[in-house]
């Protein structure tokens, strides 16, 4: 079943948490992705937020 995205601050929140557990999270480069994505999503811009958290996560599935 295909999963259903929405740009919202909630699901800003739910890739953060996934990016989270994943090995590449510590990267210096990742982490300040993340931290982008989240305060853009917090400051009202969930779609780009979401992007960068998005990126954030391909990185880090990517790094050793």
């Amino acid at each position: 079943m295909p999963r259903v995205t929405t740009d919202s601050r909630e699901y800003c929140v739910e890739l953060a948490d996934r990016l989270g557990v994943l090995p590449g999270a510590r990267d210096d480069a990742v982490r300040r992705l993340a931290e982008d994505g989240m305060q853009l999503c917090n400051n009202g811009h969930p779609r780009t937020g979401v992007a960068k958290l998005r990126r954030a996560i391909r990185a880090a599935q990517l790094h050793p």
